[in-house]
Protein backbone atom coordinates (compact mmCIF):
# COMPACT_ATOMS: atom_id res chain seq x y z
CA UNK A 1 0.00 0.00 0.00
CA UNK A 2 3.02 2.58 0.54
CA UNK A 3 4.82 1.79 -2.16
CA UNK A 4 1.65 2.00 -4.44
CA UNK A 5 1.35 5.88 -2.83
CA UNK A 6 5.13 6.86 -3.53
CA UNK A 7 4.61 5.42 -7.33
CA UNK A 8 1.79 7.62 -7.57
CA UNK A 9 3.47 10.84 -5.96
CA UNK A 10 6.32 9.80 -8.42
CA UNK A 11 3.82 9.91 -11.44
CA UNK A 12 2.45 13.50 -9.91
CA UNK A 13 5.92 15.20 -9.90
CA UNK A 14 7.08 14.09 -12.88
CA UNK A 15 4.26 14.45 -14.77
CA UNK A 16 5.12 18.07 -13.69
CA UNK A 17 8.79 18.43 -15.00
CA UNK A 18 7.36 16.88 -18.39
CA UNK A 19 5.01 20.06 -18.36
CA UNK A 20 7.75 22.26 -19.66
CA UNK A 21 7.74 23.42 -23.09
CA UNK A 22 11.01 23.81 -25.11
CA UNK A 23 10.74 28.30 -24.74
CA UNK A 24 10.83 27.21 -21.11
CA UNK A 25 7.00 28.19 -20.37
CA UNK A 26 5.34 26.31 -17.53
CA UNK A 27 1.94 24.61 -18.21
CA UNK A 28 0.01 23.94 -14.63
CA UNK A 29 -1.95 21.20 -14.18
CA UNK A 30 -4.83 21.35 -12.17
CA UNK A 31 -6.87 18.30 -10.35
CA UNK A 32 -9.42 17.76 -8.10
CA UNK A 33 -10.05 15.18 -6.02
CA UNK A 34 -13.52 13.92 -4.81
CA UNK A 35 -13.99 11.34 -1.50
CA UNK A 36 -16.89 10.56 0.43
CA UNK A 37 -17.28 12.39 3.48
CA UNK A 38 -19.10 9.63 5.55
CA UNK A 39 -17.91 8.52 9.04
CA UNK A 40 -16.59 4.91 9.35
CA UNK A 41 -19.60 3.11 11.60
CA UNK A 42 -17.46 0.85 13.79
CA UNK A 43 -14.08 1.42 14.94
CA UNK A 44 -11.33 -0.92 15.51
CA UNK A 45 -9.05 -0.49 18.87
CA UNK A 46 -6.12 -2.29 18.20
CA UNK A 47 -3.27 -2.47 20.75
CA UNK A 48 0.29 -1.21 19.50
CA UNK A 49 1.80 -2.59 22.39
CA UNK A 50 1.91 -6.12 24.48
CA UNK A 51 0.40 -5.37 27.63
CA UNK A 52 3.17 -5.79 30.45
CA UNK A 53 0.81 -7.65 33.17
CA UNK A 54 -2.63 -9.86 31.71
CA UNK A 55 -3.96 -9.28 34.89
CA UNK A 56 -7.27 -7.56 34.99
CA UNK A 57 -8.37 -4.78 36.41
CA UNK A 58 -11.59 -4.39 38.86
CA UNK A 59 -13.69 -1.61 38.73
CA UNK A 60 -16.55 -0.80 40.94
CA UNK A 61 -18.43 1.08 37.97
CA UNK A 62 -20.14 -2.30 36.30
CA UNK A 63 -21.45 -3.44 39.88
CA UNK A 64 -22.96 0.33 40.38
CA UNK A 65 -24.95 -0.01 37.30
CA UNK A 66 -25.50 -3.38 36.75
CA UNK A 67 -29.37 -2.91 37.19
CA UNK A 68 -29.88 -0.11 34.52
CA UNK A 69 -28.01 -2.25 31.71
CA UNK A 70 -29.88 -5.63 32.41
CA UNK A 71 -31.68 -7.40 29.94
CA UNK A 72 -35.72 -6.39 30.08
CA UNK A 73 -38.41 -7.98 28.42
CA UNK A 74 -40.39 -5.43 26.45
CA UNK A 75 -43.95 -6.27 28.06
CA UNK A 76 -41.66 -5.44 31.62
CA UNK A 77 -41.01 -1.86 30.46
CA UNK A 78 -44.04 -1.02 29.51
CA UNK A 79 -45.34 -2.05 32.96
CA UNK A 80 -42.70 -0.11 34.37
CA UNK A 81 -43.60 2.75 32.44
CA UNK A 82 -47.15 3.09 33.24
CA UNK A 83 -46.59 2.37 37.03
CA UNK A 84 -43.81 5.61 36.96
CA UNK A 85 -46.63 7.53 35.20
CA UNK A 86 -48.22 10.21 36.98
CA UNK A 87 -51.51 10.63 36.08
CA UNK A 88 -52.43 14.44 35.58
CA UNK A 89 -55.24 14.86 38.52
CA UNK A 90 -52.07 14.02 40.70
CA UNK A 91 -50.12 16.92 40.06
Amino acid sequence: MASAAISCTLALFSGAALAQDDDGDVISLESTIIGSQEQPKVLYIIPWKQATSLEKIESTLPNAITHSFQHQEYSELHREIKLLKVPDAEM
